[in-house]
């Protein structure tokens, strides 16, 4: 005997119960939603696009750099994404006439304080892990076109820890771009901020990496709220 198919008009009881537990989950969801934004929170995803570039002035970021003949801070800016991350581009003086800028970007990424802020969080502005092989080819190619490229073959330290990099060269200039990924909660970071994330790009004239890395390996994280001074872990 075939079977009949099941209609609401054929099981009237279960058709009302299922409506009304719809309503009280559009109910649920439309109360989360309006208390996460009494709790300071956005609403919807729409408003968590990442707010246009402003200048900012250098005291105003959380990072100081040693002072640099070759590599003075020039400019400096920073945008928002959403309530969660804040990011700062700091452009560096540039002594060669090799395209793009000297740079370091600064990535902070801190916790939402309420559960409805959990929920509402947007993209991360960087990846994790910062690169895989095929990414870091595609930046290279793109920040050092026409130099000979090399993946140093151990990380470098600095007062945050270890970090990776690459160098690039060619007859008369001398690149380096290295990155980090900052997460310790014990000795660095205080438990309102999730990560930060450092990328340093340098050019300079001449063939030595070292002096190129001196600005990264001394720059200190310096934003009380969000970014605590580490103990000097020494440098290579």
């Amino acid at each position: 005997m075939p079977e009949s198919p099941i209609s609401e008009t054929s099981m009237p009881g279960m058709a009302r119960t299922g409506r009304r537990r719809a309503a009280l989950l559009a109910a649920l969801a439309a109360a989360t939603l309006l208390t996460s934004g009494c709790a300071g929170w956005v609403r919807d995803n729409l408003t968590q696009a990442p707010t246009p570039w402003r200048r900012v002035q250098p005291t105003a970021l959380p990072v100081t750099m040693p002072d640099s003949r070759d590599f003075p801070i020039v400019a400096a800016r920073m945008r928002d994404t959403g309530a969660v991350y804040k990011s700062y581009v700091v452009v560096l003086g540039n002594p060669t006439v090799l395209p793009g800028e000297n740079r370091l970007t600064v990535d902070v990424q801190t916790l939402p304080d309420s559960l409805f802020g959990a929920l509402v969080q947007p993209p991360r502005v960087f990846p994790v892990p910062l690169y895989t092989m095929e990414t870091l080819l595609a930046t290279t190619k793109r920040e050092f076109p026409e130099m000979t490229v090399k993946v140093a073959d151990a990380a470098r330290r600095n007062r945050y820890g270890d970090y990776d990099y690459v160098t690039a060269q060619d007859g008369e200039n001398s690149c380096v771009l290295a990155w980090q990924l900052i997460t310790d909660h014990k000795r660095m970071l205080p438990e309102r901020i999730e990560a930060v994330r450092l990328e340093y790009r340098a050019c300079g004239v001449g063939s030595n990496v070292r002096t190129l890395l001196v600005p990264f390996d001394g720059l200190s994280l310096t934003l009380p709220e969000t970014v605590l001074e580490a103990q000097d872990l020494g440098g290579m």
